[in-house]
């Protein structure tokens, strides 16, 4: 949904242009991709995968930053995740919410890597695909038998 627009048209997906669009979330967006994130919803290798990024982009920022780096990367991160705070109070949720606190702690990491901007490429990858996924599922409710 989101993501994906700034995948398929090759665009370079910067913090700003990453806080637009989770200004564009709905609350039911919000609760789903939520839902999505939640560790029962993942297979344990994308939790692996998941887990060794951020802890890559940790290490980035405590082995090859500067100072100014590193607080800018955390500041990304906060700023971010206030953006998915304020569209779910926006939305007419209440905060503090698990909801609202998984996608915006996921939100911040990824703010975290893209202000680390090329050197944290890599590592990167595998947090906007699980995101994206998640999004995605946002968009196409998922129809049962019920």
């Amino acid at each position: 949904m989101l993501m994906t627009a700034f995948v398929d048209r090759g665009k370079t997906m910067d913090v700003a242009s990453f806080r637009d669009s989770l200004s564009r979330l709905s609350a039911d967006d919000i609760r789903r991709c939520a839902a999505r994130l939640l560790p029962d919803e993942q297979c344990v290798s994308d939790q692996v995968t998941q887990w060794r990024a951020e802890l890559a982009i940790d290490r980035l920022i405590r082995r090859h930053c500067t100072r100014a780096e590193a607080q800018r990367a955390t500041a990304a991160a906060q700023r971010t995740a206030r953006v998915v705070v304020e569209v779910a109070r926006q939305r007419g949720m209440s905060v503090p919410d698990g909801d609202v606190s998984r996608v915006a702690r996921t939100a911040g990491q990824i703010a975290r890597g893209l202000a680390l901007g090329a050197l944290a490429g890599p590592f990167l990858s595998p947090l906007l695909t699980q995101f994206d996924a998640a999004l995605q599922s946002a968009a196409s409710p998922v129809l049962t038998a019920a």
